[in-house]
């Protein structure tokens, strides 16, 4: 038995990194291994009852390799002392069972070695495993599911051999050529296809430029964040399929924080949705969704004219505005602004929902000279869990506007935001409550973007029926759309 051992010992050092060896005890206890595949329990383990003793089998690890597996039975004279488990990577060295036979001559009861070919072995593996992480029968798959299929096994290796392609067309019920137009297109899999939009705005290089990806069905959250991280603009929207609602929306910085709302992608995505005529919208008219966000489902809509134009429009997130233990002072003070642009008439008020933080500048000439330290704000924002600080004045470059605001928000990438919609729904609340605009007003203009060169403007109607409701309405302009390619 101990030559045995040192015999395999010997054959895997020979061909490291690609084979390993475990030793059980006879109650199936591993002992020893050696070149570990995997240092998950699941894939070290072995349960001697179901497996094929002397038989070689297919195994797909959870860490993803995919192995071929021997157990042979080790004896001690007469008596069964322990078994000896030996793998090999099928997709590097899909021959080295036959290398690997000199080592231990299996009895009779175990001569029967097996005659399916490893590559079908794999092939049924995949799908099978494929089908319960879908929760799905084989022949229920859709088209979609079918092509995802199709790329993982492509992605194996397993359309090398021969005959894979009809063994795979028979198991998925579809034919050949079929098999075939998959095959080309599916390395579209591994690509995302992402837009910029600059939102509020009805100029090019105006407003807020916004990420957009509207296929984010197959993304995991870790993607979605590094394509944030990497389109870098202050917000970045995937949209993907909800069970609640229309569809759904999530929203990422370029730090990787996923906030419960933003405004100005939540407008790129409805615009580009309405370009590329997504959700069922085919013709002119106003088109009405129930999307699903992290803040809850929310009204939505994308009108489209005679002409092609496109207006987009959204319910504001539920407006939760209080008062907070914070004073004129504290802002002033962590942002590094000078207190006397303030109007302290006003107080500082807290939005919950989106976590935005209200102060009233004097007039628009001392907005323009605020000069916010992102390092100190994003420290006090931290301590107070604070996203945006919102600074506005009821003063506007465009008199049909009557109010400009600025918002910076350090804590999640940002230092000054172009435009922020997040904040509207607070920002309605503030401007009614404290007698910012005349009485009985059903809406207002704001502006934001001025100083630092990206204008833009949006329209907000509101209504007070115990809190206060708000929707925005808003245009975009479509800035360029490119591809990321994943693989």
């Amino acid at each position: 038995m101990n030559q045995n051992i040192e015999l395999a010992r010997k054959l895997v050092d020979l061909f490291y990194p690609l084979v390993e060896l475990t030793v059980f005890n006879a109650e199936g206890t591993m002992q020893e291994i050696f070149n570990a595949f995997s240092t998950l329990k699941e894939d070290q383990a072995c349960d001697l009852k179901d497996c094929e003793i002397g038989s070689p089998f297919q195994q797909l690890l959870a860490v993803g390799r995919n192995v071929r597996c021997l157990i042979y039975p080790l004896h001690d004279g007469k008596k069964m002392s322990s078994y000896l488990r030996l793998r090999y990577d099928l997709t590097h060295f899909k021959n080295l069972q036959e290398q690997l036979s000199f080592l231990v001559q299996p009895t009779a009861e175990y001569a029967n070695q097996g005659t399916t070919d490893p590559w079908k072995e794999s092939i049924d593996q995949i799908i099978s495993l494929y089908a319960t992480e879908k929760k799905i029968n084989i022949q229920a798959l859709t088209t979609k599911q079918k092509r995802e299929l199709i790329s993982r096994l492509r992605d194996k290796g397993l359309f090398d051999f021969k005959e894979s392609s009809a063994y795979v067309a028979s198991k998925l019920q579809i034919s050949r050529a079929t098999i075939y137009n998959y095959l080309k297109t599916a390395a579209d899999f591994k690509k995302v296809h992402v837009h910029q939009v600059d939102a509020f705005t009805n100029e090019r290089f105006g407003g807020n430029p916004a990420g957009v990806v509207l296929d984010a069905d197959e993304l995991d959250e870790a993607t979605m964040r590094k394509i944030a991280r990497e389109l870098n603009l202050s917000e970045t929207a995937f949209v993907l399929p909800s069970k609640k609602g229309s569809f759904q929306m999530r929203y990422f910085t370029p730090t990787g924080h996923e906030i419960t709302f933003c405004g100005h992608s939540t407008v790129g995505a409805l615009y580009m949705i309405a370009k590329e005529r997504r959700f069922g919208i085919e013709k002119a008219g106003k088109h009405i969704f129930d999307v699903e966000t992290p803040c809850g489902i929310l009204k939505m809509e994308a009108s489209l004219d005679a002409e092609g134009g496109i207006r987009v429009a959204y319910e504001v997130p539920v407006i939760k505005l209080r008062q907070v233990d914070i004073s004129h002072e504290m802002v002033a003070k962590a942002a590094s602004f000078e207190l006397e642009l303030v109007d302290q008439s006003f107080p500082v008020m807290y939005e919950e929902t989106n976590k935005d933080l209200f102060i009233v500048i004097r007039t628009l000439e001392d907005l323009k000279k605020i000069e916010c330290d992102p390092k100190s704000f994003a420290s006090f924002s931290k301590q107070h869990d604070i996203v945006a600080l919102c600074l506005v004045t009821p003063e506007a470059f465009d008199q049909k506007n009557q109010f400009h605001m600025r918002c910076f928000a350090p804590l999640v990438g940002i230092p000054e935001d172009p435009f922020t919609g997040s904040v509207l729904g607070g920002l309605t609340a503030y401007v009614d409550t404290f007698g910012l605009l005349p009485k009985n007003s059903s809406h207002f203009r704001v502006e934001q973007g001025h100083f630092i060169e990206r204008p833009g403007v949006v329209e907000v109607e509101f209504s007070k029926k115990g809190n206060h409701q708000a929707k925005v309405f808003a245009q975009a302009v479509h800035c360029f759309s490119t591809e990321i390619n994943l693989t």
